[in-house]
């Protein structure tokens, strides 16, 4: 007769060598022993102790012989799976927070799920503040993330796809989208791109952001941030895929075109003129963001001439007593109010509004009144400063940022033309740009008649198809008014 050796003990050791942070509660019974194994920092101990241990302990006084099966009817938990055993298996398990329960004379062992992780409430929103939209936002806990979508999101084709990435964190990534809207294609790529990733972890949506990129010399966004649950089902109605990463406050959504980094929500509760009115002005400030500091070297140290005779005096006079050039003053000044905006991202909340206003007056008041830079410069740097704060969505303006530095350089080198060359640069560079597939600067270019206009005139009941541009499988909306 053979014997076979029950690979418990074995199995049970090579566990405890391997994770030192376990615990283990140890329940013996006329048949050997059952073993409670998790970790504490991730385990509910109320729950351990009422759903676990207890019905176990009333149990196992039983004179039949239990196995995985029965226990498992025994144990209240809403989540439980049974395992073949296997160390690996157990590990990955105990690493997930998940409670394993050996049996020394059982081939299989059981995982419940009571984990307890330490979460924040969900707050207000800061990166996308809305005046009359919803303001639930998302946050680092996934399972908190996926039920604020489902509240809003009562539809059976809503698809959730957990994914696990990081070969040691093995964080979960949750791709959501709606099946019978969203366009197979681009979920594939998507699918595709994430379970492409071999690396050691991801711990927020910002790394992974990098990971989803077409090329990683593009210089522009192509996936869009989502703070908002709200903003991720007018997402996901649209045909979108909304990507959620464990431990991230921050969704991600994709494909994103240039011109939707200048929507914001509250755009859909606005009359639709006003909104027009608005998104024309979105764009033209981010135009100015990067641009005027240009036009004003080139106007100042190339073609005086344009400008009328007075003010061309005038201009003269301001700059009399300045000892540098018009490059040299815009160039240091936007690297001053580069400095300005990173030293306010660090200081702490309470104070930092007054020390940048304070420093802003201070700093600006003496440049002027020791002849450092004129008044016109200062206008101008401070106006390219203020419009970059106009875009919904900042990510759209960090590229933006040094893009102008390039523009200064090659208008102060050729001037006007030296401008255009530049400019006609970018432009070509957000042509070539996709998203998923996408042009990043549909539905203009491709140019779209009915796309464009809506993009612009948008109202629900008026808009009864979705874009074209994402090639969706449901294009109507539904009957909304024409």
């Amino acid at each position: 007769m053979i014997i076979r050796k029950n690979p418990y003990r074995e199995i049970l050791s090579g566990v405890e060598a391997q994770c030192s942070d376990i615990s283990k509660k140890i329940i013996k019974c006329e048949f050997g022993e059952i073993t409670v194994l998790f970790i504490r920092q991730l385990t509910d101990m109320e729950l351990l102790f009422n759903q676990i241990v207890k019905p176990i302990m009333t149990q196992a006084g039983s004179v039949d012989r239990l196995n995985a099966d029965i226990i498992a009817c025994r144990i209240v938990s809403t989540e439980i799976s049974i395992y073949k055993m296997d160390r690996n298996m157990i590990v990955e398990n105990l690493m997930n927070g998940m409670t394993v329960i050996l049996l020394s004379w059982d081939k299989n062992f059981l995982s419940a799920n009571i984990r307890s992780v330490a979460k924040k409430s969900i707050d207000s929103p800061e990166l996308f503040y809305t005046i009359r939209g919803p303001k639930d936002c998302f946050t680092e806990n996934l399972d908190i993330n996926l039920s604020l979508i489902r509240y809003r999101m009562k539809d059976p084709e809503l698809k959730i796809n957990l994914l696990r990435v990081g070969r040691r964190t093995k964080s979960r990534v949750a791709v959501v989208y709606i099946n019978d809207i969203a366009n197979e294609t681009i979920v594939n790529d998507v699918l595709q791109r994430i379970n492409a990733i071999d690396t050691d972890g991801i711990i927020a949506s910002g790394e992974l952001q990098s990971f989803l990129q077409n090329r990683r010399s593009v210089f522009f966004p192509q996936v869009g941030l989502v703070e908002r649950s709200d903003m991720a089902c007018t997402g996901l109605l649209e045909g979108k895929i909304v990507i959620i990463a464990e431990g991230s406050g921050i969704a991600l959504i994709a494909p994103k075109t240039l011109a939707e980094f200048l929507w914001s929500c509250d755009d859909d509760y606005d009359h639709k003129y006003l909104a027009a009115f608005i998104k024309v002005l979105r764009a033209f400030a981010l135009v100015f963001s990067f641009t005027l500091g240009s036009l004003y070297i080139a106007l100042t140290s190339f073609h005086p001439d344009i400008l009328p005779a007075d003010y061309i005096l005038t201009l003269a006079k301001l700059r009399a007593n300045v000892p540098l050039n018009a490059f040299t003053t815009i160039f240091l000044l936007e690297i001053v109010v580069e400095i300005l905006r990173e030293a306010l991202l660090r200081v702490p909340r309470q104070i930092g509004p007054a020390i940048g206003i304070a420093g802003a007056i201070i700093i600006g008041q003496a440049a002027i009144s020791s002849h450092v830079f004129d008044p016109l410069s200062l206008i101008i740097v401070s106006l390219s400063f203020l419009a970059s704060f106009a875009m919904p969505d900042y990510t759209i303006m960090n590229p933006f940022r040094l893009l102008k530095f390039f523009l200064m350089i090659a208008t102060a080198t050729l001037g006007l033309f030296g401008f255009t060359i530049g400019f006609c640069v970018i432009i070509t560079s957000i042509v070539s740009v996709n998203s998923f597939g996408v042009a990043y600067t549909a539905p203009y270019a491709p140019y779209h008649r009915h796309d464009a206009l809506k993009s612009i005139f948008y109202s629900k009941n008026s808009a009864s198809t979705r874009p074209a541009f994402l090639r969706t499988k449901d294009h109507t909306r539904g009957n909304g008014r024409k």
